[in-house]
This record gives C-alpha cells, sequence and structure tokens, in this order.
C-alpha cells in the first residue's frame, strides 16, 4: 500500500489511548462487534477505516477525529467556520485576548487623560 507523506498514525493514536485507559482489547472488540485480535491489528496499522474509526468513537466516547484535525496545520479551512462548536480553542483564545486587549487600551487611554 502506498503511504502519504502526510499520513496521521491513528493506530498509534488508538493503541496510545487504548493503554493510557487502560482499555482490555477484547471489550473494545466486544463493544465494536469484533474480536480483540482486530482491535490489536488496528492498532498495528498505521491507517483505518473512518467507519470503523467511529464506531471506536462511539465505543469509548472519544473523538479520534478531532485528535487527527488538531494534527492538521491551523491554516485549513473548516466547514460552517460560525458554527461555535467547530471554532478551534485556539480561535477562541484568541478572540478573548483580543477583547481583553481593548479594554486594556481603554484603561490607558483613561489613565493617560488623568494624568494630563
Amino acid at each position: 500500500m502506498l503511504k502519504s507523506k502526510n499520513n496521521i498514525n491513528t493506530g498509534a493514536l488508538l493503541e496510545g489511548y487504548v493503554y493510557k485507559n487502560r482499555i482490555f482489547k477484547s471489550v473494545l472488540g466486544v463493544a465494536i462487534n469484533r474480536n480483540g485480535l482486530a482491535v490489536l491489528q488496528y492498532m498495528r496499522n498505521e491507517s483505518i477505516q473512518t467507519g470503523i474509526l467511529l464506531d471506536i468513537c462511539y465505543a469509548l466516547k472519544h473523538n479520534f477525529f478531532k485528535d487527527i484535525a488538531n494534527q492538521l496545520p491551523d491554516d485549513f479551512t473548516i466547514t460552517n467556520p460560525t458554527d461555535k462548536s467547530l471554532i478551534s480553542e485556539k480561535d477562541q483564545l484568541i478572540a478573548q485576548l483580543q477583547e481583553e486587549n481593548k479594554v486594556l487600551k481603554i484603561q490607558n487611554d483613561v489613565l493617560m487623560m488623568m494624568k494630563k
């Protein structure tokens, strides 16, 4: 199979989560209607079908798609950026800091006027 130079290793993401949270592969396998060996194979592979990954997301109540998206460059576009659930935490932080900056500028102007 031809590997992309931009590949994000979904097997490593899954493996890290499973080991960190001490999840039995056999239990996950049952939750997604597969056996533990299939789960082990998913963890060993560098890529996974999105349908299977979606089943795993629901079984573990963890958003691996967001983990993958977080590894993409910040300048990539997203669909419907006005939807607050899609705005990244960084964008929210930037907006908050810009608002704080406005308030601080106003406070600074007032202090400068009082000093005169």
